[in-house]
């Protein structure tokens, strides 16, 4: 039988499964009744809908997205992340943890939208049930479908729209829905979840979808559907809908339910030059987003439990500096170095005052959160810079090791490694977050106005919902020279998100929805080069690599994730995508 049809009829009506929140209680053996009509029982059984939630900072996904797209590269002695990079996407479905595609991940969330759709059907059953109880636990299982054909929608694009479990008599020569129709009936599922959804759930709960969380994917949603890739005839209408449910989120954000982590203070960074030691002061609170805190109030909707992992960082470091595994040694493309902007305000190539010769200095805080850059001071061993450039201690060209000569930091504390013994703080895996919304809006408005577009009732344009994003971490607003029309804006707009939502699950399907990715300039990785000279200001020559570190193959039908073979080839209704 093959594997969908698994997912859909064959699933064992009791798994052993640990559930999501790690407080289900094993219902085996119990008898249909018992389950459905107690309410922790029916919670409990429930709760497994949310055993195929994505953490896409897990050291355990062999197909970390960050490294498919231009944020940067990752070598792998297994077989999974290359087969990716090199866009055999058909057997990915069949590599080891490839969680972005196979049923162990993504593909097999098929297994938690029928347990939903049991729920959902056997709501009537419940005995011992308030009405808010009952509420709850609908609202999130029509927001639990919304996500997972979200979450295929991204990928595969259009699929049926199952609503019902099924049985091995049932018809299941199912057509596909279009994109557009599978975007509406997320939509139709998130107006009903946001309405039986609370706005807080208590601490025992966090993780749970709230009401904001469902606007939020609503609006995601409306995005993708708006986008160049699933709107080929730009109708201005889905821009306006998109628009609409980013500002109907802001207005619950400005109400004093989200607001953006403020910084605070400033911080440190701390180099080695020929001069000696050299310091860089930034803005701070930028990391504490999604680090140190249980939660804060920037974010809408995470993965709670993959908060409390304490292994997302490995995946950031390298041998030299702490024992990894298969996914170790993520190395930022100098291609997203170059699009942190200047202190300025301005692209590295506008700025008069920017130095190719001294680039660390002067630029927009958020670089200093994300990066790590040569001789930089990280470790918490006095006296240990990183050794980035071409046989360095952080460098060898061995697998996990950077081939870039930059690491990531966004979700690396400070102190963590092999000497200090510590343990990783909570770390944050953000599925939606206010900034996050924010920029979605400024996207959607400046598509239908340009960039002083506000819309009707809103009281906010398009580029001011982006200097909001960048106020927070003391940046000037956007340049004039970037505000001439929608065109030169957009390119902010894009340039904002890669920066502002660096390794946060989004660049991949942005560039994917924009119809980017394709472009050379998103496949083709680049490092930096790194030969000492003590003339310099930070002791070394710096320049490009002459080649690409890794070129990545992405081509037209790549825009359209395969359904694995053996699902697609079940009935002819059920068509596979174009190209594969």
């Amino acid at each position: 039988m093959k594997r969908l049809l698994f997912f859909l009829i064959a699933l064992p009506f009791f798994t052993s499964c640990e559930d999501y929140l790690d407080r289900v209680q094993d219902s085996a053996g119990m008898q249909e009744d018992e389950v459905f009509t107690d309410y922790n029982n029916f919670r409990s059984f429930q709760d497994r809908m949310y055993q195929d939630l994505l953490h896409y900072l897990s050291p355990g996904d062999y197909s970390y997205i960050a490294a498919v797209s231009d944020e940067g590269y990752m070598s792998s002695d297994w077989e999974t992340l290359p087969v990716i990079q090199n866009g055999d996407y058909l057997r990915a479905y069949n590599t080891a943890q490839a969680l972005q595609f196979n049923g162990d991940g993504v593909w097999g969330s098929w297994a938690s939208i029928r347990i939903l759709n049991i729920s959902l059907e056997n709501l009537d059953m419940l005995e011992n049930a308030s009405q808010a109880q009952i509420d709850q636990l609908k609202g999130q299982a029509h927001f639990m479908r919304a996500w997972y054909y979200y979450e295929f929608l991204k990928r595969q694009g259009g699929m049926p729209y199952i609503t019902r479990s099924f049985s091995a008599s049932d018809n299941f020569a199912l057509p596909r829905d279009s994109y557009h129709e599978t975007a509406m009936n997320i939509v139709a599922d998130l107006d009903t979840a946001a309405t039986l959804l609370p706005t807080r759930w208590d601490e025992a709960n966090l993780g749970r979808p709230t009401q904001g969380a469902a606007m939020a994917l609503k609006a995601s949603t409306l995005l993708f559907d708006a986008s160049p890739n699933n709107n080929a005839g730009n109708d201005v209408s889905r821009w306006e809908a998109a628009a609409e449910a980013s500002w109907d989120l802001i207005e619950v954000a400005d109400a004093g339910r989200y607001s953006l982590v403020p910084s605070n203070g400033t911080d440190e960074v701390r180099y080695l030059t020929p001069e000696g030691e050299q310091s860089i002061q930034f803005a701070s609170g930028f990391d504490s987003i999604f680090m140190y805190q249980p939660t804060n109030s920037e974010i809408i909707w995470e993965n709670y439990q993959a908060s409390r992992y304490t292994d997302t960082w490995n995946v950031f470091s390298v041998p030299s500096l702490a024992p990894g595994g298969v996914i170790q040694g993520f190395s930022p493309s100098a291609n997203m170095v170059d699009m942190f902007e200047t202190e300025n305000g301005l692209a590295i190539s506008d700025d008069p005052d920017y130095d190719p010769q001294n680039p660390y200095v002067g630029r927009d805080p958020r670089f200093y959160h994300s990066i790590i850059f040569n001789q930089e001071r990280w470790t918490s061993q006095t006296g240990n810079y990183m050794e980035l450039f071409e046989g360095g201690e952080e460098r060898t060209g061995q697998p996990h090791y950077s081939f870039t000569g930059y690491l990531a930091r966004k979700f690396w504390a400070r102190n963590i490694d092999q000497w200090s013994g510590a343990t990783a703080p909570n770390t944050h895996v953000i599925y939606f977050r206010l900034a996050d919304i924010l920029l979605q809006y400024a996207e959607a408005a400046n598509e239908i106005g340009g960039p002083n577009y506000s819309l009707p009732g809103a009281n906010l344009t398009a580029v001011e919902a982006v200097n909001r994003v960048r106020a927070r971490v003391n940046m000037p607003g956007v340049a004039a020279q970037y505000l001439g029309n929608a065109d030169s804006f957009r390119e902010r707009i894009k340039n904002e998100r890669a920066i502002e939502l660096y390794l946060e699950g989004k660049r991949y399907f942005d560039l994917k929805r924009w119809r980017d990715a394709s472009d050379l300039e998103h496949r083709a990785i680049y490092g930096v080069e790194l030969t000492e000279d003590p003339s310099q200001p930070t002791g070394y020559s710096i320049n490009r690599t002459s080649e690409p570190v890794f070129t990545l193959t992405f081509g037209e039908r790549h825009y359209r994730w395969p359904i694995p073979l053996e699902d697609a080839t079940i009935f002819p209704e059920f068509n596979q995508n174009p190209g594969w």
